[in-house]
């Protein structure tokens, strides 16, 4: 079996369909179908972009396709400091700066921070002198897990734990990587003190439209709940993956503790 036949059928079976099913969505024979999966039959670059796009695939995943297949990637992957992603640049810098007063930041598809307003730049700076440690390259989510991180000062952490780590295990599922070991999801877990029962934890009895959490920082006791956005029709790796989440006050005394 081929490299790309491979990669389709990992892919299709992900989507549980069969041979069938997927060549009828194609609109082509269950035959050829079976013919690229074992190697019989090479793909055309357009009928590679067919399948990826009957098959929902990212950009990364597509261009996965296109490699394996033996043809170049179509899609730019480029670094967000790169000169070609300066209008990308400048979009989010709007919307970090548009939310201020409130926390803002962007991250990418392994939570790790790659942008933040002077809000949440503030809130980082007031948790570090209440004794957090931040890597020079701080990662959402493993910092959430880590007594020397996040963790200490969410009010909530068990609820807000177990819907970050079933968030990542459900992203991996659906993602052009699901053969692959989830190294993040990995890592999250090797933590000390992360709830055993984080798959199969229910929020329950929740009288808000989002899931709060609260930040206990000192005298102050921050509700806050988040809203994430993504790059729309993007065409670039990078730019896909990149996930804009503002941070909203659920009460008075949090508008007021940004609002001065």
């Amino acid at each position: 079996m081929s490299a790309f036949g491979t990669l389709v059928r990992e892919m299709r079976q992900g989507k549980r369909l069969s041979q069938m099913e997927f060549a009828l969505a194609c609109e082509v024979s269950a035959k050829h179908i079976s013919f690229l999966e074992t190697g019989r039959s090479k793909p055309s670059k357009g009928m590679v972009l067919h399948l990826a796009q009957m098959l929902q695939t990212d950009l990364a995943g597509t261009n996965r396709l296109l490699s394996a297949a033996g043809y170049s990637q179509v899609y730019s992957d480029q670094d967000l400091s790169s000169p070609g992603m300066a209008m990308i640049r400048e979009a989010l810098e709007h919307l970090l700066q548009g939310h201020m007063p409130y926390p803002a930041v962007v991250f990418d598809h392994e939570y790790y921070l790659l942008m933040a307003n002077q809000a949440m730049r503030q809130l980082m700076q007031t948790m570090a002198e209440l004794g957090a440690r931040f890597p020079a390259r701080p990662n959402f989510l493993l910092s959430l897990l880590d007594d020397e991180g996040i963790k200490p000062f969410v009010g909530d952490w068990e609820t807000i734990a177990c819907h970050m780590l079933q968030r990542v295990y459900h992203e991996h599922l659906a993602g052009p990587f699901r053969d692959q070991p989830n190294r993040l999801l990995e890592q999250a877990l090797s933590n000390p003190g992360v709830p055993e029962n984080w798959k199969g934890h229910v929020v329950e009895h929740l009288d808000y439209p989002a899931i709060p959490f609260t930040l206990n920082l000192g005298d102050h006791q921050l509700s806050i709940f988040s809203t994430i956005a993504t790059v729309g029709t993007p065409l670039d790796v990078t730019a896909q993956n990149l996930r804009i989440e503002h941070f909203f006050p659920m009460d008075e005394a949090s508008k007021a503790y940004w609002q001065g």
